[in-house]
């Protein structure tokens, strides 16, 4: 049975199981509806949408499947009300990002590697790593004018035919040049053969770490 917006406590009675039962668009219709939302509603669904998606990135899902959760947490927070819920318009977006960089991945999985290069602006990135490598993420962002958000995306998707590798350094992300990285041109993808993801797109604490955004508060 769906969850009534008329009757919002019903976030705060279901343990963990039942909130994880509840669809995208059920929470969706709640924080677009509901006018009586405070911060332990929200962190209720804050729960469970972390989980649903570290769901959908430990298994293997279709490109439909994705899509559909993309549309679901871009639009979950309605434009109106993002002042009212500021605290966790970035956080939510963050969820989202995670499942479009996913989607680049498998698009380009099914066109070939060589997509991964004509990716946006996957062919700068290679150069600009070659010619320096262990910048850090940020270094990168700076010098080719790319917002963090998309560029985790664009290096996700290099990253997942080996042509870069991300090594974690301290607190730092440095980019390398991947195994399959070649000064010349690359050897053709043998017909018919389609690369598996590397098993950090599998890990589910490695989505996990990718959720924790600090929101303490402030000093005073």
């Amino acid at each position: 049975m769906a969850m009534s917006v008329h009757n919002t406590s019903v976030l705060l009675s279901e343990g963990p199981a039942e909130l994880l039962e509840r669809s995208l668009p059920e929470y969706s219709e709640i924080l677009e509806r509901a006018d009586d939302l405070g911060r332990e509603h929200l962190e209720a669904i804050d729960y469970a949408l972390v989980h649903t998606v570290e769901r959908l990135m430990a298994r293997s899902p279709t490109e439909e499947e994705l899509e559909e959760a993309y549309d679901e947490l871009r639009g979950m927070i309605p434009i109106e009300r993002e002042g009212e819920f500021a605290e966790w318009v970035p956080r939510w977006q963050a969820f989202a990002d995670l499942v479009d960089a996913r989607l680049g991945i498998l698009e380009a999985r099914e066109e070939g590697a060589d997509v991964a290069l004509r990716f946006a602006h996957g062919d700068r990135i290679l150069n600009l790593v070659r010619a320096q490598p262990g910048l850090t993420q940020a270094e990168i962002g700076q010098r080719l004018g790319l917002k963090p958000a998309n560029l985790s995306r664009i290096l996700g998707v290099v990253e997942a035919h080996e042509l870069i590798e991300r090594r974690t350094l301290g607190r730092e992300k440095r980019v390398h040049l991947g195994p399959r990285a070649a000064t010349g041109p690359r050897p053709a993808e043998a017909p018919g053969k389609k690369r598996g993801l590397p098993p950090a797109y599998a890990d589910v604490e490695a989505g996990r770490r990718y959720f924790q955004i600090d929101r303490s508060p402030s000093p005073a």
